[in-house]
């Protein structure tokens, strides 16, 4: 590189803040004398000498060096002659300033400290060189932060321009571009660490209404989707959680840069609850969610519903359960079946009654005793055992009648024939009118045995008996 410094070799004086090459003359510890070409040498202090301190000037300059010196004042000695105040330590400063300026290179990353904060940006110094930083090339979008937050302090930032015109060298960096791959390669580390199926710590960070993002790592956030928070439906997720909250998740799922997590995951399904707590035959109280045709459904868990078959509705075929019950309303059942591999169950309301039909065994045409409970307006009902049976009017005499009142009175004790018989329908006929058709038959026929010629017809005999 060529030295265009001036050679002085006149008493030209050189003025004040001029760099000119002289020759070092006498080297001391304490200062250097340097022929700048005027008629007095130049003095340097040691303090002067470089940009760190030294213990003598004899350990940096010898006697002959030729050195670059800059002109700091004149002072005037006793025989009021002016000799030159010199200084090397600008010269050096912007050596060294150049040196660091070649180090510095477009696309690499350098430490800077944060010197001010101006308008559109941050003005960085890297080793004495100041470099801009523009307001949108500071801060990702997810940083919460303000840049003057960042004065004093040191971070680390791209150089993605340099520019030299005339003296001056235009360097501008771009830090959020280096946070947004520092944080990526952290990212990535951070999320190799994480495997599906593994529980996890997370903090809430952000509710929505289809879920919340929480915060898996220091850069990896997940979600929990509504339909994940809990085995119940879910209407309004503030009500399980809230920003802030710490709470244990599963991950269920990895794809791609997306963690989804589960806190459903970790808690016993209501079936299992429900398996855990009920087995067959236990007598439970359940809620009317659903009346159908062919049964209702039967809530006797939160969220966990039953099947109650209309034929398990009473032991009585005439009783019309679903009409008399509304959708909500409580009722007792018993279960009486759990299929663990389908998840469903059965229960039963007439499992919970007695069956007085069960134990009656009757025939048809067999004579029983009877109790008459009350006379309706087509006939009677009678009470055979347990059980109700009924008489029809055209069953109580082979005479017409009128007025059944007159015939029957309730609490009557009398004896009937069962016309009729089945359990399962609970449906029973009696007939008082065959009881005494019998008994009219048996006298008839004993009367015929006594009575009988060969002249006689068993018309004539019959006719007779009539009379």
């Amino acid at each position: 590189m060529q030295d265009n410094t001036p050679n002085y070799t006149s008493p030209t004086k050189p003025r004040p803040g001029s760099v000119v090459t002289g020759t070092v003359v006498r080297v001391t510890d304490e200062e250097v004398l340097v022929d700048i070409g005027y008629v007095t040498e130049g003095v340097i202090y040691k303090e002067h000498l470089a940009l760190d301190s030294i213990e003598s000037a004899k350990d940096t300059i010898n006697e002959g060096d030729k050195l670059k010196v800059k002109v700091v004042k004149y002072i005037r000695n006793d025989e009021q002659t002016d000799w030159p105040l010199l200084s090397r330590k600008d010269i050096l400063r912007k050596e060294q300033i150049d040196e660091f300026k070649d180090e510095l290179e477009v696309n690499g990353n350098y430490e800077f400290k944060v010197k001010k904060a101006v308008k559109g940006g941050l003005l960085l110094d890297y080793k004495g060189i100041e470099v801009f930083l523009p307001d949108s090339l500071i801060f990702l979008r997810e940083e919460d932060a303000k840049k003057e937050d960042l004065v004093n302090t040191k971070i680390t930032a791209q150089l993605i321009e340099k520019k030299t015109e005339g003296r001056n060298t235009n360097l501008i960096a771009n830090r959020k571009q280096v946070v947004y791959e520092t944080n990526k390669a952290e990212r990535e580390a951070e999320l190799e660490q994480l495997k599906e199926g593994q529980v996890v710590t997370v903090t809430i960070e952000k509710i929505k209404d289809f879920g919340a993002f929480a915060k898996i790592t220091e850069h990896i956030d997940g979600l929990i989707h509504i339909s994940e928070i809990s085995h119940y439906h879910v209407k309004d997720v503030t009500n399980y959680l809230e920003e802030g909250q710490s709470v244990e998740a599963k991950i269920i799922k990895i794809k791609g840069n997306r963690v989804s997590l589960s806190l459903k995951a970790l808690e016993e399904t209501p079936w299992e609850k429900f398996l855990k707590n009920y087995k067959v035959g236990d007598k439970v109280e359940g809620k009317i969610v659903r009346k159908m045709q062919f049964g209702m459904l039967i809530e006797v868990e939160k969220e966990v519903v039953g099947l109650l078959n209309r034929f398990d509705y009473s032991w009585n075929p005439n009783e019309n359960l679903a009409g008399e019950v509304e959708v909500g309303d409580t009722i007792e059942v018993e279960i009486t079946s759990i299929n663990k591999k389908k998840k469903q169950f059965s229960v039963s309301k007439k499992h919970l009654e007695y069956n007085p039909w069960a134990d009656l065994k009757l025939k048809k045409g067999e004579l029983v005793s009877a109790e008459v409970v009350r006379i309706e307006d087509n006939g009677a009902v009678l009470k055979v055992d347990e059980v109700e049976g009924f008489l029809p009017i055209g069953e109580v005499s082979s005479e017409h009648i009128t007025n059944l009142e007159n015939e029957l009175k309730p609490e009557d004790i009398i004896t009937v024939e069962v016309k009729d018989f089945n359990p399962k329908k609970w449906h029973l006929v009696l007939s008082k009118k065959s009881v005494e058709e019998k008994k009219n038959r048996a006298v008839y026929e004993d009367e015929l045995k006594e009575n009988v010629s060969a002249n006689q017809s068993l018309e004539d005999l019959f006719k007779k008996f009539k009379k």
